[in-house]
């Protein structure tokens, strides 16, 4: 790689990496081609980013970026993962692509999320599960939609209540 193309390669990763919520990184030795293609595949299916890339252009492009502390995570052969918007994408495609059983040699080392570095039990425990944006947004809606609907229940259940009451109060009467 000649010298021009390793500055370009720091300069789109470095921008990358600065739009980028969070990223997580893994160790991809014992990987065949074929696993190393399906894996590129799933990540391109959910818009995730991965690259491997050598290490010292990786940590001069991470310099200056809120993932400046994985430095120390970058040692052997190192793939790089991340998402434009969505900070648990990289990591529960990765996650879920090392679960498969003949995919048990990718490697998660850990990751890093607003400047944080994660270990690797982080990586899988809590980046993995974070909800994507689009289920957060259903939960919001769902809140929002919840609070009228509750408030209704509430307001009308007094009425129904004494209605019930009356007509109980009726019958006892009429029985009597």
């Amino acid at each position: 790689m000649k010298k021009s193309e390793k500055e370009e390669f720091v300069a789109w990763l470095k921008g990358e990496l600065e739009n980028a919520p969070a990223i997580v990184l893994a160790d991809y030795r014992g990987l065949t081609v074929e696993q190393m293609t399906a894996l590129r595949s799933k990540c391109r299916e959910a818009g995730v980013s991965l690259r491997v890339a050598k290490n010292t252009l990786t940590k001069i492009a991470i310099e200056g970026t809120p993932f400046e502390p994985v430095k120390e995570l970058l040692t052997g052969p190192v793939a790089l993962a991340w998402h434009g918007e969505d900070p648990g994408a990289s990591a529960r495609v990765l996650v879920e692509f090392a679960k498969i059983k003949t995919n048990q040699d990718l490697e998660i080392r850990g990751g890093a999320i607003s400047g944080r570095v994660l270990t690797a039990d982080q990586v899988k425990n809590v980046l993995a599960t974070m909800p994507s944006r689009e289920e957060l947004l259903a939960q919001m809606a769902g809140l929002l939609y919840a609070g009228p609907q509750k408030l209704h229940a509430v307001l009308s259940a007094g009425p129904n209540k004494l209605g019930r009451v009356i007509a109980a109060l009726k019958e006892k009467k009429e029985a009597a």
